[in-house]
């Protein structure tokens, strides 16, 4: 050690070349700007695999679905745990991936395994499967006001447009809210009136609400695809799905005889804010993105909740960022919009 600070004190070039290089170096550095991380990135090495039942117990999700998802993947090498959740209206198992073994071709194998059961109830749903990935989330936007869920929502999916249309924001998600669900409701009494059935009503709707392919029409001036409109999106749309034509012409619709609900999911979901109803927007980094300048940029937004989002609704919106910076406590800042 002594003999190379001897050596440098004796060359006085090799000296001033070498802090020239590590003062480039730094320069360097500065300008190119290494990628700002919240938290470093690292691989969960989980998958999992859920399949809603919608209407069963978890004694009949165990039996029905868990328990052969466990008996027809258990043998794949590369599986470390297995655990496994039987819930009300779905089923869920997560499975964790031993060292030395690819996530994505475990998941393939996986996935061929799940989807060659044929034994599943009619009523379960496709199975949906995920990798985990952690999100580097960056800063998170809290919007609370003094309004019912389905309007909040709606704000919030507004804001979060606004938010994603912000140069260099990627990847923005909508948290703490319930997924939309359209519930129809028919008593006993009024299938027996008008001599009807769950399973003949159930099918109408599947038949009714769909889009279908019809072909094409050639021309001199082109080619023309056509195509049936028939997908319901909204609780009116299925109000107007037929049941029965009569002979006079007259006609039972869904609307006629069943109470649709356009709402949320039956879960509960209760999201406060300073003791008002509340949504989160937040904001994640991808890639080589700087959590700093993303943050900046959110932060920085002219305006965002743009009069054309609220339209008349006369209350109180508070609009809270919430900002993890790099080893400091979350700082706040409050914006209140009166509208």
């Amino acid at each position: 050690m002594h003999g190379i600070i001897a050596w440098f004190t004796r060359n006085g070039v090799a000296s001033n070349l070498l802090m020239v290089a590590i003062l480039m170096a730094g320069l360097n550095t500065l300008f190119k700007r290494i990628p700002t991380e919240v938290f470093p990135e690292f691989e969960l090495d989980m998958i999992s695999v859920s399949v809603p039942y919608r209407g069963s117990t978890p004694a009949e999700v165990e039996e029905s679905i868990v328990v052969k998802i466990e008996e027809s993947i258990q043998d794949i090498q590369g599986i470390k745990k297995i655990t496994s959740t039987a819930a009300e209206g779905a089923g869920s198992v997560n499975i964790e991936v031993d060292k030395g073994y690819d996530s994505r071709e475990l998941l393939d194998d996986i996935k061929n395994r799940v989807d060659s059961i044929n034994s599943f109830p009619v009523e379960t749903e496709k199975p949906v499967f995920n990798l985990a990935k952690p999100r580097g989330e960056v800063i998170t936007v809290v919007l609370a006001a003094d309004m019912n869920e389905h309007d909040l929502r709606m704000l919030g999916e507004q804001i979060r447009d606004e938010i994603i249309n912000l140069p260099s924001i990627t990847q923005v998600a909508l948290q703490a809210v319930r997924p939309y669900e359209i519930s129809i409701e028919v008593s006993e009494e009024t299938l027996q009136r008008h001599g009807l059935t769950l399973e003949g009503i159930a099918q109408a709707i599947r038949f009714s609400s769909i889009d279908l392919p019809a072909g094409a029409i050639k021309t001199q001036g082109g080619e023309f695809l056509l195509r049936t409109k028939g997908q319901a999106y909204v609780g009116a749309d299925f109000e107007e799905i037929v049941l029965i034509t009569r002979g006079d012409g007259t006609r039972l619709t869904l609307g006629d005889v069943a109470d649709i609900n356009d709402g949320f999911e039956e879960t509960p979901l209760f999201a406060r804010w300073n003791g008002k109803p509340s949504v989160m927007i937040a904001v994640s980094r991808v890639g080589d993105q700087n959590a700093i300048d993303l943050a900046n940029t959110v932060k920085a937004g002219d305006r965002l909740v743009p009069l054309s989002c609220i339209h008349e609704l006369a209350v109180m919106i508070h609009i809270n960022i919430l900002f993890l910076e790099l080893g400091v406590r979350p700082a706040e800042r409050l914006f209140i919009i009166l509208l």
